[in-house]
């Protein structure tokens, strides 16, 4: 969404009770959120905002630049939550065939330049949180034999077709928050598939009374996660937060993590494990 489009859901959102607001260097609308939380009216203490440094910012100048930047964007005097968006560089269009950005990109330049970009922020008080987005088990076990200060957040695709028991294991005995997105289903690759027409999805909803979305919502909830739903319409808005009056079954709870296939959707389906 752009700038002038994302202020108004962004105060919807506000207005009906959200306090963390996701967004990112690269969804290019940093701006706008920063206004909608100004003409909301909601104090900015009481607001959690959370942004990304993208995947062609990775290094410690880098990273650093884009900061601030952001908090320009934003106008605030800090993040709440800054998370590094994919664990590796840009590749593919507009680049030629075979060239990556930032040029000079390895992985070591992961740990050793952005990760130590991020503490720093960390400890200057310019970020509240630090974390990553899309890391694999193998990049976590990677940063955290060299990090200073652990990651808080790890915010990764997990839903019924993706089950992401290990690393939900690995994250919770390490004390870092699973930040689930793309739980209602993403439309980014072509094989997107409704998950409210899941049999035990539908089957739970009749017996609590409730949506195919607000089950999906409760379940990754109950399975340990923190979740990020996405919506523009205000009547989901409020939808998807009507999921703290009910609790599936431990049988409810089975059935859906049965629907797992180890299913991509987001990324065109990619596997951030692939990513050396």
């Amino acid at each position: 969404m752009s700038n002038s489009d994302v202020v108004q859901p962004v105060m919807d959102a506000l207005k009906a009770g959200y306090r963390l607001i996701d967004t990112a260097q690269v969804y290019e609308n940093e701006k706008g959120v920063g206004e909608a939380l100004r003409r909301s009216g909601v104090a900015r203490g009481d607001v959690f905002l959370e942004t990304k440094v993208w995947r062609s910012s990775h290094g410690y100048d880098r990273t650093i630049k884009a900061c601030n930047q952001s908090l320009r964007k934003l106008g605030v005097d800090y993040i709440d939550l800054y998370v590094i968006h994919w664990p590796g560089p840009k590749t593919g269009w507009p680049l030629p065939r075979g060239k990556v950005c930032p040029p000079d990109w390895t992985p070591k330049l992961r740990d050793t330049g952005t990760w130590k970009a991020m503490e720093d922020l960390y400890e200057q008080g310019k970020v509240k949180a630090i974390g990553v987005t899309n890391y694999s088990l193998r990049h976590l076990k990677q940063l955290m034999k060299t990090c200073k200060i652990k990651p808080m957040i790890n915010q990764v695709e997990f839903h019924p077709r993706l089950v992401q028991k290990e690393l939900l294991e690995f994250c919770q005995k390490h004390g870092i928050v699973l930040q689930a997105y793309a739980s209602l289903g993403s439309g980014d690759a072509s094989q997107a598939e409704s998950f409210f027409a899941f049999p035990p999805v539908k089957a739970a909803a009749k017996a609590h009374g409730k949506t195919g979305a607000q089950v999906l919502l409760r379940w990754a909830m109950q399975k340990g996660c923190h979740v990020v739903p996405k919506s523009v319409r205000p009547e989901r808005m409020k939808e998807n937060a009507g999921v703290f009056n009910f609790k599936l079954s431990s049988s409810e709870m089975k059935a859906i993590d049965a629907l797992h296939t180890g299913t991509r959707y987001a990324w065109k389906g990619l596997d951030p494990d692939t990513i050396e």
